[in-house]
Protein backbone atom coordinates (compact mmCIF):
# COMPACT_ATOMS: atom_id res chain seq x y z
CA UNK A 1 0.00 0.00 0.00
CA UNK A 2 1.51 3.32 -1.07
CA UNK A 3 1.19 6.71 0.53
CA UNK A 4 -0.63 9.48 -1.27
CA UNK A 5 1.41 12.64 -1.67
CA UNK A 6 1.18 15.15 1.16
CA UNK A 7 1.61 15.47 4.89
CA UNK A 8 -1.24 15.65 7.39
CA UNK A 9 -0.38 18.48 9.78
CA UNK A 10 -3.86 19.44 10.97
CA UNK A 11 -6.58 17.63 12.87
CA UNK A 12 -9.84 17.27 10.98
CA UNK A 13 -12.77 19.50 11.91
CA UNK A 14 -15.47 17.68 13.87
CA UNK A 15 -18.59 19.81 13.54
CA UNK A 16 -17.30 23.29 12.77
CA UNK A 17 -17.49 26.35 15.00
CA UNK A 18 -20.23 26.49 17.61
CA UNK A 19 -21.38 28.65 20.50
CA UNK A 20 -23.33 26.81 23.19
CA UNK A 21 -25.91 28.34 25.54
CA UNK A 22 -27.32 26.76 28.68
CA UNK A 23 -30.83 27.89 27.66
CA UNK A 24 -32.43 29.17 24.47
CA UNK A 25 -34.80 31.52 26.31
CA UNK A 26 -35.11 33.18 29.71
CA UNK A 27 -37.69 35.29 31.52
CA UNK A 28 -36.68 38.29 33.62
CA UNK A 29 -38.67 40.93 35.47
CA UNK A 30 -38.44 44.55 34.39
CA UNK A 31 -35.54 46.31 36.09
CA UNK A 32 -33.65 43.11 36.85
CA UNK A 33 -30.36 41.93 35.35
CA UNK A 34 -28.57 38.65 34.78
CA UNK A 35 -25.34 37.46 33.17
CA UNK A 36 -24.83 34.49 30.90
CA UNK A 37 -21.62 32.85 29.75
CA UNK A 38 -21.78 31.13 26.36
CA UNK A 39 -19.10 28.56 25.51
CA UNK A 40 -17.20 28.82 22.23
CA UNK A 41 -15.85 25.76 20.37
CA UNK A 42 -13.56 26.11 17.34
CA UNK A 43 -13.90 24.22 14.06
CA UNK A 44 -12.10 21.23 15.59
CA UNK A 45 -14.56 20.99 18.47
CA UNK A 46 -12.07 22.38 21.02
CA UNK A 47 -13.39 24.84 23.60
CA UNK A 48 -11.57 28.17 23.49
CA UNK A 49 -11.53 31.27 25.67
CA UNK A 50 -12.35 34.06 23.21
CA UNK A 51 -13.89 37.52 23.36
CA UNK A 52 -17.51 37.11 22.30
CA UNK A 53 -19.69 39.94 21.02
CA UNK A 54 -23.23 40.42 22.39
CA UNK A 55 -25.91 42.32 20.43
CA UNK A 56 -29.54 42.95 21.41
CA UNK A 57 -32.26 42.94 18.75
CA UNK A 58 -34.12 45.59 20.80
CA UNK A 59 -32.04 47.44 23.43
CA UNK A 60 -35.16 49.26 24.63
CA UNK A 61 -36.49 45.92 25.92
CA UNK A 62 -33.29 44.08 26.86
CA UNK A 63 -29.94 45.84 26.91
CA UNK A 64 -26.69 43.87 26.97
CA UNK A 65 -23.14 45.02 27.70
CA UNK A 66 -19.85 43.68 26.35
CA UNK A 67 -19.56 41.19 29.21
CA UNK A 68 -22.93 39.54 28.53
CA UNK A 69 -24.84 41.23 31.34
CA UNK A 70 -28.48 41.68 30.31
CA UNK A 71 -30.87 44.26 31.83
CA UNK A 72 -34.65 44.13 31.33
CA UNK A 73 -35.92 47.64 30.56
CA UNK A 74 -39.46 47.25 29.17
CA UNK A 75 -42.21 44.70 28.55
CA UNK A 76 -41.70 42.54 25.43
CA UNK A 77 -39.23 40.11 23.88
CA UNK A 78 -35.76 40.61 22.44
CA UNK A 79 -33.00 38.26 21.30
CA UNK A 80 -29.36 38.52 22.32
CA UNK A 81 -27.08 37.49 19.45
CA UNK A 82 -23.72 35.97 20.38
CA UNK A 83 -20.92 36.07 17.78
CA UNK A 84 -17.20 35.65 17.35
CA UNK A 85 -15.54 37.42 14.42
CA UNK A 86 -17.92 36.74 11.48
CA UNK A 87 -19.48 33.64 13.06
CA UNK A 88 -22.95 34.11 14.57
CA UNK A 89 -23.27 31.16 16.87
CA UNK A 90 -26.34 31.53 19.06
CA UNK A 91 -29.30 33.69 20.05
CA UNK A 92 -30.81 33.92 23.51
CA UNK A 93 -34.46 34.99 23.66
CA UNK A 94 -35.20 37.31 26.60
CA UNK A 95 -38.84 37.71 27.64
CA UNK A 96 -39.89 40.55 29.96
CA UNK A 97 -43.47 39.93 31.19
CA UNK A 98 -45.81 42.76 32.13
CA UNK A 99 -46.68 41.15 35.49
CA UNK A 100 -45.85 38.06 37.55
CA UNK A 101 -49.05 36.35 36.36
CA UNK A 102 -48.47 36.89 32.64
CA UNK A 103 -46.90 34.44 30.18
CA UNK A 104 -43.13 34.53 30.58
CA UNK A 105 -41.92 31.36 28.83
CA UNK A 106 -43.30 29.07 26.13
CA UNK A 107 -41.34 25.84 25.85
CA UNK A 108 -41.53 23.12 23.18
CA UNK A 109 -40.10 19.96 24.70
CA UNK A 110 -38.86 18.33 21.47
CA UNK A 111 -35.42 18.88 19.97
CA UNK A 112 -34.70 18.31 16.26
CA UNK A 113 -37.41 16.20 14.61
CA UNK A 114 -36.63 14.04 11.56
CA UNK A 115 -39.63 12.85 9.51
CA UNK A 116 -40.29 10.98 6.30
CA UNK A 117 -42.32 12.70 3.62
CA UNK A 118 -46.02 12.52 4.54
CA UNK A 119 -45.38 11.62 8.18
CA UNK A 120 -47.12 13.38 11.10
CA UNK A 121 -45.73 14.37 14.49
CA UNK A 122 -47.44 15.96 17.49
CA UNK A 123 -45.73 18.82 19.33
CA UNK A 124 -46.69 19.98 22.81
CA UNK A 125 -45.74 23.00 24.88
CA UNK A 126 -45.51 24.19 28.45
CA UNK A 127 -46.60 27.76 29.25
CA UNK A 128 -45.07 29.31 32.38
CA UNK A 129 -45.15 32.53 34.33
CA UNK A 130 -41.98 34.16 35.62
CA UNK A 131 -42.06 31.98 38.75
CA UNK A 132 -42.03 28.83 36.61
CA UNK A 133 -45.64 27.92 37.36
CA UNK A 134 -47.71 26.36 34.56
CA UNK A 135 -50.44 28.54 33.06
CA UNK A 136 -53.48 26.69 31.69
CA UNK A 137 -56.19 27.53 29.14
CA UNK A 138 -54.19 29.85 26.91
CA UNK A 139 -54.71 30.24 23.18
CA UNK A 140 -51.67 28.98 21.23
CA UNK A 141 -50.67 29.97 17.71
CA UNK A 142 -48.35 27.67 15.76
CA UNK A 143 -46.11 28.72 12.88
CA UNK A 144 -43.90 27.06 10.26
CA UNK A 145 -41.10 29.02 8.62
CA UNK A 146 -41.73 27.12 5.36
CA UNK A 147 -45.18 25.58 5.04
CA UNK A 148 -44.29 24.03 1.66
CA UNK A 149 -41.95 21.70 3.57
CA UNK A 150 -43.68 21.46 6.96
CA UNK A 151 -47.28 22.32 7.78
CA UNK A 152 -48.45 22.69 11.37
CA UNK A 153 -52.05 23.07 12.49
CA UNK A 154 -53.27 25.04 15.48
CA UNK A 155 -53.18 21.92 17.64
CA UNK A 156 -49.43 21.52 17.08
CA UNK A 157 -49.69 18.61 14.64
CA UNK A 158 -46.89 18.62 12.05
CA UNK A 159 -47.32 17.22 8.54
CA UNK A 160 -44.20 16.66 6.44
CA UNK A 161 -45.00 17.95 2.93
CA UNK A 162 -41.73 17.79 0.96
CA UNK A 163 -38.04 17.08 1.44
CA UNK A 164 -36.17 19.91 3.16
CA UNK A 165 -35.91 21.74 6.49
CA UNK A 166 -38.09 24.22 8.34
CA UNK A 167 -38.26 25.62 11.86
CA UNK A 168 -41.57 25.62 13.70
CA UNK A 169 -42.50 27.60 16.81
CA UNK A 170 -45.46 28.72 18.90
CA UNK A 171 -46.64 32.04 20.30
CA UNK A 172 -48.80 32.68 23.37
CA UNK A 173 -49.87 36.25 24.20
CA UNK A 174 -47.09 37.52 21.97
CA UNK A 175 -44.40 35.41 23.68
CA UNK A 176 -42.52 33.24 21.20
CA UNK A 177 -41.33 29.73 22.03
CA UNK A 178 -37.99 28.16 21.20
CA UNK A 179 -37.79 27.12 17.54
CA UNK A 180 -37.69 23.41 16.69
CA UNK A 181 -35.87 22.35 13.48
CA UNK A 182 -37.85 19.85 11.41
CA UNK A 183 -36.07 17.80 8.73
CA UNK A 184 -38.11 15.98 6.08
CA UNK A 185 -36.18 13.17 4.42
CA UNK A 186 -36.38 10.45 1.84
CA UNK A 187 -35.82 6.99 3.32
CA UNK A 188 -33.04 6.04 0.90
CA UNK A 189 -30.45 7.86 -1.22
CA UNK A 190 -28.23 5.97 -3.66
CA UNK A 191 -25.20 6.90 -5.75
CA UNK A 192 -22.66 5.15 -7.98
CA UNK A 193 -18.96 5.80 -7.46
CA UNK A 194 -17.04 7.67 -10.15
CA UNK A 195 -13.20 7.63 -10.23
CA UNK A 196 -11.24 10.90 -10.17
CA UNK A 197 -7.78 11.83 -11.45
CA UNK A 198 -6.82 8.40 -12.77
CA UNK A 199 -7.58 6.60 -9.50
CA UNK A 200 -9.95 3.66 -9.13
CA UNK A 201 -13.47 3.87 -7.70
CA UNK A 202 -16.39 1.54 -8.42
CA UNK A 203 -19.55 0.35 -6.71
CA UNK A 204 -22.65 1.78 -5.05
CA UNK A 205 -23.19 3.86 -1.92
CA UNK A 206 -26.55 3.66 -0.13
CA UNK A 207 -27.52 6.09 2.62
CA UNK A 208 -30.62 4.84 4.43
CA UNK A 209 -32.67 5.55 7.54
CA UNK A 210 -33.20 2.20 9.32
CA UNK A 211 -35.00 2.02 12.69
CA UNK A 212 -34.16 5.65 13.32
CA UNK A 213 -30.45 5.20 12.55
CA UNK A 214 -28.65 6.69 9.55
CA UNK A 215 -26.75 3.84 7.85
CA UNK A 216 -24.23 4.10 5.01
CA UNK A 217 -23.52 0.96 2.97
CA UNK A 218 -20.89 0.34 0.31
CA UNK A 219 -21.85 -2.48 -2.06
CA UNK A 220 -20.14 -5.88 -2.34
CA UNK A 221 -18.54 -4.85 -5.66
CA UNK A 222 -17.08 -1.69 -4.13
CA UNK A 223 -13.43 -1.16 -5.07
CA UNK A 224 -11.10 1.81 -4.82
CA UNK A 225 -7.47 2.83 -4.96
CA UNK A 226 -5.82 2.63 -1.55
CA UNK A 227 -3.06 4.58 0.14
CA UNK A 228 -1.90 5.14 3.70
CA UNK A 229 -4.92 7.02 4.96
CA UNK A 230 -7.94 6.27 2.74
CA UNK A 231 -11.18 7.46 4.32
CA UNK A 232 -14.88 7.69 3.56
CA UNK A 233 -16.43 11.15 4.00
CA UNK A 234 -19.84 12.74 3.54
CA UNK A 235 -19.59 16.16 1.91
CA UNK A 236 -21.26 18.74 -0.32
CA UNK A 237 -18.18 19.11 -2.54
CA UNK A 238 -15.87 16.73 -4.39
CA UNK A 239 -12.82 18.96 -3.91
CA UNK A 240 -10.51 17.18 -1.48
CA UNK A 241 -9.55 20.28 0.50
CA UNK A 242 -13.19 21.32 0.86
CA UNK A 243 -14.14 17.79 1.88
CA UNK A 244 -11.64 17.85 4.75
CA UNK A 245 -12.73 21.26 5.99
CA UNK A 246 -16.50 21.10 5.52
CA UNK A 247 -17.34 17.39 5.24
CA UNK A 248 -17.59 14.79 8.00
CA UNK A 249 -15.30 11.81 8.39
CA UNK A 250 -17.13 8.48 8.46
CA UNK A 251 -14.31 5.94 8.79
CA UNK A 252 -10.99 4.73 7.44
CA UNK A 253 -11.16 1.87 4.94
CA UNK A 254 -8.39 -0.61 4.13
CA UNK A 255 -10.06 -3.08 1.79
CA UNK A 256 -12.65 -3.33 -0.95
CA UNK A 257 -16.01 -5.02 -0.69
CA UNK A 258 -19.08 -4.60 1.51
CA UNK A 259 -18.91 -1.99 4.27
CA UNK A 260 -21.63 -0.80 6.67
CA UNK A 261 -21.31 2.33 8.81
CA UNK A 262 -23.68 3.55 11.52
CA UNK A 263 -23.48 7.32 10.91
CA UNK A 264 -25.84 8.09 13.81
CA UNK A 265 -23.43 6.58 16.34
CA UNK A 266 -20.95 9.38 15.63
CA UNK A 267 -23.30 12.10 14.36
CA UNK A 268 -26.69 11.52 16.06
CA UNK A 269 -28.32 14.70 14.70
CA UNK A 270 -27.27 14.23 11.07
CA UNK A 271 -30.07 14.18 8.49
CA UNK A 272 -30.12 12.06 5.37
CA UNK A 273 -30.35 15.21 3.22
CA UNK A 274 -27.49 17.08 4.90
CA UNK A 275 -24.79 15.96 2.46
CA UNK A 276 -24.92 15.31 -1.28
CA UNK A 277 -21.85 13.12 -1.88
CA UNK A 278 -20.01 10.12 -0.48
CA UNK A 279 -16.28 10.75 -0.97
CA UNK A 280 -13.29 8.40 -1.05
CA UNK A 281 -10.52 10.64 0.28
CA UNK A 282 -6.78 10.23 0.62
CA UNK A 283 -6.75 12.09 3.91
CA UNK A 284 -3.03 13.00 4.23
CA UNK A 285 -3.06 14.80 0.87
CA UNK A 286 -6.73 15.90 0.86
CA UNK A 287 -7.00 14.11 -2.50
CA UNK A 288 -10.28 12.69 -3.84
CA UNK A 289 -9.98 9.17 -5.28
CA UNK A 290 -13.65 8.94 -6.22
CA UNK A 291 -17.16 10.04 -5.27
CA UNK A 292 -20.80 8.95 -5.41
CA UNK A 293 -23.44 11.64 -5.87
CA UNK A 294 -26.49 10.64 -3.86
CA UNK A 295 -29.95 10.71 -5.42
CA UNK A 296 -32.30 13.48 -4.29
Amino acid sequence: MSSCVGTDYLDDPIIGESIILENEQVAIAKGNSFSFSPRYFDQYGIEREVRLVFTSSDPTIAAVNESGNVTALNFGSASIEVSYNDFIGARLQVNVPLSNEDVALVRISSSRVILNNGQNFQLSIAIENIAGMIIENKSVQWFSENSAIVEIDQNGMITAKSVGKSDVYAEVDGVKSNAIPISVENNVRIGNFVPVGGYQAKGTATLERIDGKLILKLSEDFTTSFALGTFIYLANSTNGSQVRVNGIEVAQIKESGLHTFDISAKYPDLGIQDYSHVIILCKPASLTFGFAKLSE
